[in-house]
């Protein structure tokens, strides 16, 4: 079985190190397999439906560090870019000491300098978004578990309570 690693850059990996060094050590990776809700899960037994609610809740875990992680790296990119369009606005208005700042402002906008980091912020946003779905999805799925469970248990409860009210 193949592991999943968290991806990190360097501010997201800084901040887990300082996590472990505080004691507050959260997964870096996993040997899970992505778990999957079948299509009746009225028809797992007692067992395998806790088994299934345990390991969408340890999967829900290492997507939620994951997710903030993305965060982490996104907030990072887009720090870089404002900095790198602040550097070519500065860049455009010193050879350019007569033009308008709208004039400017398009100039820095279309600045073949910045394809790259630009791209690299879309990159994070997108991928901070895909993991928010995944995130999201298995939230639920540990929701629809849990019900189950309640059902499950609150049925039996139902029963030996009724059972001690009637003769």
């Amino acid at each position: 079985m193949s592991k999943t690693t968290l991806i990190t850059n360097d501010t997201s990996k800084y901040i887990l190190d300082m996590l472990d060094e505080q004691g507050l050590s959260v997964d870096r990776e996993t040997s899970m397999p992505r778990p999957q809700l079948p299509a009746d899960i009225t028809e797992l037994d007692d067992e395998d439906l806790m088994r299934l609610y345990t390991h969408l809740s340890a999967y829900s875990e290492f997507l939620g560090t994951q997710l903030a992680c993305a965060i982490i790296d996104e907030k990072d990119a887009e720090r870089n870019r404002d900095y790198a369009e602040s550097e070519a606005m500065l860049r455009h208005q010193t050879s350019n000491a007569k033009t308008t700042v709208t004039i400017i402002k398009a100039l820095v906008d279309g600045d073949p300098t910045l394809g790259d980091v630009r791209q690299e912020a879309l990159v994070k946003y997108s991928y901070r978004k895909m993991l928010e779905t995944m995130v999201n999805n298995y939230e639920r799925s540990t929701a629809v578990c849990s019900r189950e469970l309640t059902r499950r248990t609150s049925g039996d409860n139902f029963k030996t309570r009724s059972r001690k009210f009637t003769a």
